[in-house]
């Protein structure tokens, strides 16, 4: 779209030029219908910008009007998809991992013996969260667990790996207890309602626990479904890795950042913004990777 608008508005910006040229010399004209029509394809910058420069049509009222409405509209139509791609609300077709040749990995292993291997079991969790779609909120909870219509980035994760059977509440705890040292924001003082949920005491425990995998993007086939990927230098976001992929193979992400849908389109986004500080498999480490 940028080369596009760049191209048409520099192209009618030139033709301005030439036309204006070109009645000074008695040459062949442009009519006016055809900068109006080029205008409403997208050049009515350049067409405007020509204008005031080269002295050109400027008196034509009509001509100026339509020219300026033109512009006025085009910026309005960028506002309103720049908004729409941001909140995700224009559909938009996905893709998998079959569609660029990459091979989903399954786990050798499945926790909660209900005949689905965990990474998918992960995944539809995180689905399911989407599907529920809690508001964003951040609060202190005796016993630790939100009510399932709230919860943060954090609570994404928990109740993903919660429907593959495991408990990660119960995990970090006991680490924290046994290596308290190793857990910074713990500030040693331990507690179990809410160290659970904290994204930098999440970093400690997959660093110590689960498998890492690439921070690169490009690595396509690497970034699987039901992966966990944060983001952040202060480790400020967590994410699911989704079973949807946009078009360039890079795929979707859960999470719940407040934002209208919790699946979405915003892993590169992501990426540029805050930076991609940790991705894992969940596999503890006395399991094995079926296939790896």
């Amino acid at each position: 779209m940028g080369i596009y608008l760049f191209s048409i508005n520099l192209l009618v910006f030139v033709l301005c030029g030439l036309d204006k040229f070109w009645a000074k010399t008695g040459r062949l004209r442009i009519s006016e219908k055809l900068f109006l029509l080029f205008s409403i394809l997208g050049g009515s910058f350049g067409m405007l910008l020509g204008m005031f420069i080269f002295h050109h049509k400027t008196h034509k009222k009509k001509m100026l009007y339509g020219v300026l409405l033109c512009l006025v509209l085009e910026i309005l139509l960028l506002l309103f998809y720049g908004v729409a791609d941001y909140f995700q609300i224009l559909p938009k077709k996905s893709y998998t991992a079959s569609d660029f040749g990459i091979e989903v990995v399954q786990s050798a292993h499945d926790e909660n013996g209900n005949g689905i291997d965990d990474f998918t079991d992960i995944l539809l969790g995180a689905k399911m969260e989407a599907e529920r779609n809690p508001k964003y909120k951040s609060a202190y909870y005796e016993g630790g667990y939100p009510p399932l219509d709230e919860g943060v980035c954090t609570d994404v994760v928990i109740r993903s790996l919660l429907n593959a059977g495991y408990s990660l509440k119960d995990l970090i705890d006991e680490d924290i207890r046994q290596h308290v040292e190793l857990y910074p924001r713990v500030e040693g003082k331990p507690d179990s309602n809410i160290d659970f949920r904290r994204v930098k005491n999440l970093k400690v425990f997959l660093d110590r626990k689960s498998v890492s995998v690439t921070l690169d993007l490009l690595d396509l086939a690497a970034w699987q479904p039901g992966d966990i990927v944060i983001f952040g230098k202060d480790y400020t976001h967590i994410a699911i890795i989704s079973d949807k992929r946009n078009q360039k193979g890079i795929p979707y992400i859960i999470h719940n950042a407040g934002q209208p849908k919790k699946e979405e389109d915003t892993l590169e986004r992501w990426a540029k913004y805050k930076g991609i500080t940790g991705h894992y498999r969940f596999i503890l480490k006395e399991q094995e990777l079926y296939g790896n």
